[in-house]
């Protein structure tokens, strides 16, 4: 719907490399989470979509498109009169560990031999179990376009078991994406 694009900055929209729309299936009120957010469009729209009561968070691991989000984010916020997006950094196969979190312990704590990897994957551990990205069943809907297919075959069945987790019962999932 074009009217949603309307407050959503031009750089937002000229690093768009979606290849759909699956905000159609956002509703009023729902938390929302979009798989691989990019600049952030999807997460804008379904901002507008969910209104005041409602929450989106974009999950991405990519720091260039994650700093366009987070750039522009307030500037929705302002438009729209009530900040409900947040980004986090993460891979979508991995909806557990907040890379942010970790990239934080490793400033504190780099890996220089094999007892630094044995306690990174320790608090990479915790950080999952202790403080999960996203939390078991928590979103109404998630939302994807075109960033499903970048993850790897043999990641895939872990993908959709975290989609799976993280779904409140009765959650949807909006998927749109390239296959062959």
């Amino acid at each position: 719907d074009p009217q949603y694009l309307k407050i959503i900055p031009q750089d937002v929209l000229d690093r768009d490399y979606g290849c759909g729309d699956p905000s159609a299936y956002v509703r009023e009120s729902d938390v929302v989470l979009d798989l691989g957010s990019g600049g952030g469009k999807i997460c804008f729209i379904a901002s507008q979509i969910v209104g005041p009561k409602g929450r989106v968070i974009g999950v991405d691991m990519t720091d260039e498109m994650l700093a366009l989000a987070k750039e522009n984010a307030p500037v929705i916020a302002e438009a729209v009169g009530y900040a409900n997006v947040e980004f986090r950094r993460g891979h979508i196969e991995d909806l557990r560990l907040d890379l942010d979190k970790m990239n934080d312990w490793l400033a504190k704590n780099p890996v220089t031999s094999v007892a630094g990897m044995e306690a990174m994957e320790a608090e990479a551990l915790r950080l999952s179990t202790e403080l999960p990205m996203i939390a078991d069943n928590s979103v109404d809907v998630i939302v994807s376009n075109c960033v499903l297919n970048l993850v790897s075959d043999s990641k895939k069945r872990q993908l959709f078991a975290e989609m799976y987790r993280v779904l409140k019962v009765g959650g949807r999932v909006a998927v749109s994406d390239i296959i062959s």
